[in-house]
C-alpha cells in the first residue's frame, strides 16, 4: 500500500510537471522552421493535391507554443476543407482569403501546376469591398522540421481592399510529398498576425 501511495506521488508529481511545462511552452513564441540546405531543392511541378479526408494535421501556433489539431474534410475541387474545434476553416489555399463565397474558382487556376516564377492576379468581392489578390510561386525550399527535412514550395500571396484600407500578406509553405502546407504565415494591417507549423500527420 505504502508503494502504491508512493507511486501515485510520483505519477501525479509528473502529471502536474507536464502541465506546468506546457504552461510555459503556451507563452513562448517560436521561431519559424529553417532551411535544411544550402541548394533549393527541384521539384517537379505540383497541383497542389490535398491529404484524404479525415487525416488530422498536428500544428504548433509559434506565437503562443499551443498544439492543436485541424480536421480534414472532403475538399471542394481546389478548394480545401477543414475543421479547427468548432470553426470550419476552408479557402482556394494558398491565398487564406480566398474562399467559394468570395472568390471564382477559375481566377486562380492559373497558377497550378505549381512552378517557382508562376503568379496569379484576380479580384475578389467579400463584403468588406473590392480585394485585389497576388499569389507567387516565389521559391522552393527543404524545411527542417520535427518530423524532418521536408520540400517545400514558397508561395507568397498579398491581398488588398483599398476601400477599407486593408492590406493583408500571407506565406505558405506546401509540401508535395505531404499533401499540406507544412508551415504558414497571415498577417495584416488590422492586428492578425497567425504563425504555424506542422508537427504531426495523422492519416484516417
Amino acid at each position: 500500500m505504502r508503494q502504491l501511495c508512493r507511486n501515485a506521488t510520483v505519477v501525479a508529481f509528473a502529471s502536474m510537471s507536464l502541465a506546468i511545462l506546457a504552461g510555459c511552452q503556451g507563452s513562448k513564441p517560436q521561431p519559424l522552421a529553417q532551411s535544411a540546405g544550402a541548394t533549393a531543392p527541384q521539384l517537379p511541378p505540383s497541383n497542389y493535391e490535398f491529404v484524404a479526408p479525415g487525416t488530422v494535421i498536428v500544428w504548433r501556433d509559434l506565437n503562443s507554443g499551443d498544439v492543436f489539431e485541424e480536421h480534414v474534410k472532403q475538399p471542394k475541387g481546389r478548394m480545401m476543407e477543414s475543421t479547427i474545434g468548432a470553426r470550419r476553416s476552408y479557402a482556394y489555399v494558398p491565398d487564406p482569403w480566398a474562399d467559394n463565397e468570395n472568390t471564382r474558382a477559375a481566377d486562380i487556376e492559373p497558377l497550378f501546376p505549381l512552378e517557382v516564377g508562376k503568379q496569379v492576379t484576380f479580384k475578389r468581392n467579400p463584403p468588406a469591398g473590392m480585394a485585389t489578390d497576388v499569389v507567387k510561386v516565389v521559391r522552393t525550399e527543404t524545411l527542417q522540421l520535427a518530423m524532418g527535412p521536408v520540400d517545400t514550395y514558397v508561395i507568397e500571396t498579398r491581398s488588398e481592399i483599398p476601400s477599407d484600407n486593408w492590406v493583408g500578406e500571407a506565406t505558405f509553405w506546401y509540401a508535395p510529398s505531404l499533401k499540406w502546407q507544412v508551415q504558414m504565415t497571415i498577417k495584416d494591417n488590422k492586428g492578425d498576425d497567425r504563425r504555424r507549423q506542422v508537427v504531426e500527420i495523422k492519416a484516417p
